[in-house]
C-alpha cells in the first residue's frame, strides 16, 4: 500500500512538461471554414512542437479581446488540441469566433487590429493536460502585445495570414 501511495505522488511529477519542451514556431494558414452572422468558424494550423516526453492537451479555451469596457471579439476552442510527445509539426486549431456586432464588428475589429493592439485587452480561460495533470490558467486583463509576446507571436504575422 505505502509504494502505491509513493507511486501515486511520483507520477503527476514525471509526467510534467517543462515550458523548454515546447515551442511555437508561427501560423502556417488560416482557414474559414463557415461564416454566421453570429458566429464564425476558422482552423488555425499552427506549427509547434513538444519535445518532452508527455502528451499534452489543450482541452478547453475561451478568450475574450476588448478594448477598454467594450469586447470586440470572443474565441472559443471547444475540440481538445493534442500536441503528442516528442512532436514537430503542425496542429489543426478549430476555434470559434464570435465578433460583437456581427459582420459589421468584425470589419471594425480588423480595422483597430491594423492599426496596432494598443489599448486592448485579453481574457480568459485555457484548460490543458500534462500526462496526469490537468491545469486550469485564468488570464485577466492582459495587455495584448504581451498576451501575444509570450506566446512568440507577431500581429503582422497573424494580419499577413488572414490577408489584411
Amino acid at each position: 500500500m505505502k509504494k502505491l501511495i509513493i507511486l501515486l505522488l511520483i507520477l503527476p511529477i514525471v509526467s510534467c512538461v517543462r515550458v523548454e519542451d515546447l515551442s511555437y514556431d508561427g501560423i502556417e494558414s488560416v482557414q474559414v471554414q463557415s461564416v454566421g452572422t453570429s458566429q464564425t468558424a476558422i482552423d488555425l494550423f499552427v506549427r509547434a512542437s513538444n519535445g518532452s516526453g508527455t502528451n499534452l492537451t489543450v482541452a478547453r479555451a475561451e478568450l475574450t479581446l476588448k478594448k477598454g469596457d467594450r469586447t470586440l471579439v470572443q474565441a472559443r476552442v471547444d475540440e481538445k488540441v493534442k500536441l503528442p510527445r516528442k512532436f514537430d509539426g503542425t496542429v489543426r486549431v478549430p476555434v470559434n469566433v464570435r465578433f460583437e456586432g456581427g459582420m459589421l464588428g468584425a470589419i471594425g475589429v480588423m480595422s483597430t487590429l491594423s492599426r496596432g493592439v494598443q489599448g486592448t485587452t485579453v481574457s480568459g480561460v485555457v484548460v490543458a493536460r500534462a500526462g496526469l495533470m490537468r491545469k486550469k490558467y485564468v488570464i485577466e486583463d492582459m495587455e495584448t502585445e504581451r498576451f501575444l509576446r509570450q506566446f512568440g507571436i507577431k500581429l503582422s504575422d497573424i494580419l499577413q495570414n488572414i490577408d489584411l
